[in-house]
């Protein structure tokens, strides 16, 4: 039976404890995911402690009580970034972002000092569960990244930055690459270098992203309009995601974007009930070797909703835009789709790729339901990101 979002939302707003330290059970594409399990809530007392504990191989409920900050514990690297036009920003809003990187045929070296621990994610063990305690939870200058074949992960109610900002490449907030069972949320994401969420060249697996904020206020922007680019990064080689609940505002691009032509990847992303608000660039851009349901998400103040090239790149897509759109997912799915809304945005696209409806009746099981989408923007905004359990 498919959960609605209201009813999902109702659990996690009484507190309803699933396992020690995580409020809620795992739906969606990462249901069954448990984390640690019936491991003993414990709070780590040092930084070397909270380290080791997230990065071993025992089943463990990690309890973020405080700002951990990994700023200056693996010293800085001073050496020559390349700064390109999206770097000095001309006639922008705001300060660009220099990159880290072996090359420079598009702009000039000028010298940069970095953190490094930013650019070293710890490596989560399988059957960890990472909560933040209220609103104080906080891993500074430090991502996490489940990969090799680690699963079972819960990352709920963490805020993570101040990952080398003003750099690409200056670290990712989550890296999945190789992992399964991954549950993302309630989490904070804000002055990340690169990507807030990225998935590698190995598979993410089943992943739920659900009740996020992703936060791209910067002083820092490779557009130049102090909105953060590198928003989700999705090209693993077998993904399925939901994506649920999240709180994407003043970003510019990768909000997300998914697919890729390097590998034979399969991608299957359901989008229900997001909320996209003041984006000075694209939410989805779409490549290929994707299957894309989208219901029930709210563009507000987005310049470009779904990128032109989302619609020739070989991607197959569901959009959810019409009345009739919404009823032929009833023969493949069982349910009518809720439809996508625009306010003060580029238009979205209507397309109804049969092919998205035959790929998703086969996983009808992790399919969430819905809420009205009028009803989205005050929802999202009340329940996604930290202290909001």
């Amino acid at each position: 039976m498919r959960a609605t979002i209201s009813a999902i939302l109702a659990a996690l707003l009484l507190g309803q404890v699933n396992a020690a330290g995580v409020t809620g059970t795992a739906f969606g594409f990462a249901s069954g995911t448990t984390g640690g399990g019936n491991a003993a809530a414990a709070t780590p007392s040092s930084l070397a402690q909270l380290k080791e504990w997230i990065t071993d191989d025992v089943a463990r409920t990690i309890m973020i009580d405080r700002e951990w900050d990994f700023t200056g514990t693996e010293g800085t690297t001073t050496g020559q970034c390349c700064s390109t036009r999206t770097t000095t920003c001309s006639g922008g809003t705001s300060k660009g972002q220099a990159w880290i990187q072996t090359s420079c045929d598009d702009g000039i070296w000028i010298s940069c000092t970095y953190d490094n621990a930013a650019k070293s994610p710890l490596d989560v063990g399988s059957n960890k569960s990472i909560v933040g305690v209220g609103s104080k939870g906080v891993l500074k200058g430090k991502g996490l990244r489940v990969r090799g074949g680690n699963s079972n992960v819960i990352v709920q109610n963490i805020h993570i930055t101040d990952l080398n900002p003003q750099y690409v490449w200056g670290g990712d907030a989550i890296t999945l690459d190789g992992a399964d069972k991954v549950w993302i949320d309630h989490n904070k994401f804000s002055l990340i270098g690169r990507q807030m969420i990225v998935s590698g060249w190995g598979k993410a697996g089943h992943v739920t992203i659900s009740n996020n904020e992703f936060d791209g206020v910067t002083e820092w922007s490779a557009g130049c309009n102090g909105k953060h680019y590198w928003t989700l990064l999705l090209i693993g080689s077998e993904d399925y995601y939901t994506f649920a609940g999240n709180w994407l505002h003043d970003v510019s691009g990768r909000a997300p974007h998914m697919g890729t032509d390097y590998d034979a990847s399969k991608i299957y992303f359901h989008g229900v009930n997001n909320y996209f608000q003041n984006i000075g660039g694209h939410s989805f851009d779409v490549d290929t070797n994707t299957w894309v349901l989208l219901e029930g998400n709210y563009f507000d103040s987005v310049t470009t909703p779904m990128t032109p090239n989302s619609l020739t790149k070989g991607g197959q897509l569901y959009t959810t835009s019409t009345v009739s759109a919404a009823s032929g997912c009833t023969s493949k799915l069982g349910y009518i789709c809720e439809w996508n809304r625009e306010n003060g945005s580029g238009s979205w696209p209507d397309r109804t790729d049969s092919t998205v409806l035959s790929a998703f009746a086969n996983y009808k099981q992790y399919l969430i339901g819905h809420t009205g989408v009028a009803d989205v923007p005050a929802n999202v905004t009340a329940n996604a990101g930290v202290g909001k359990l």
